[in-house]
């Protein structure tokens, strides 16, 4: 049995605990709501480029729809959700594949991954062990620009 001082302090700490726990979970909501947002924000940058980049027309000229559209498919969106980390509005513009603009080098010309298997002695199974010595460094800047958006 509990002292009255050993209950009060027990029901202090519980408050405190209950407390913390629901600005925790009000935290939480907040955070997911934002991350719901951002993702809204950039999905809807990712859907006008799209719509930019495939329009016959050009975007504006609603009154004369019979203006060819220059940048027509001239580019492929590629959405990625990391690069948002850094800025929701920013996008990223990288040259044709087989431009000059990365090179990735491998140790001794391997380009193939190395493979290490061991088996398993307490347990059944084997364990894998895979590397690939690359190396990769930017030939030349303008294959590769970014804008900071709206």
């Amino acid at each position: 049995m509990r002292s009255s001082a050993d209950q009060g302090t027990y029901q202090s700490g519980l408050q405190s605990f209950i407390a913390e726990a629901r600005l925790l979970a009000h935290q939480n909501e907040e955070v997911e709501k934002k991350n719901q947002e951002v993702e809204q924000a950039r999905q809807a940058l990712e859907d006008k480029a799209k719509q930019i980049i495939r329009s016959a027309s050009v975007p504006g000229a609603d009154s004369n729809s019979g203006i060819e559209n220059p940048i027509r498919n001239f580019a492929e969106v590629i959405g990625e959700p990391r690069l948002d980390d850094a800025s929701a509005t920013a996008f990223y513009l990288a040259a044709r594949q087989g431009s000059d603009t990365i090179e990735v080098a491998y140790l001794d010309g391997n380009e193939l991954p190395y493979m290490e298997q061991q088996q398993g002695f307490t347990v059944d199974g084997v364990a894998t062990k895979v590397r690939i010595d690359a190396g990769v460094a930017p030939l030349d800047y303008r294959g590769l620009q970014k804008s900071n958006g709206a």
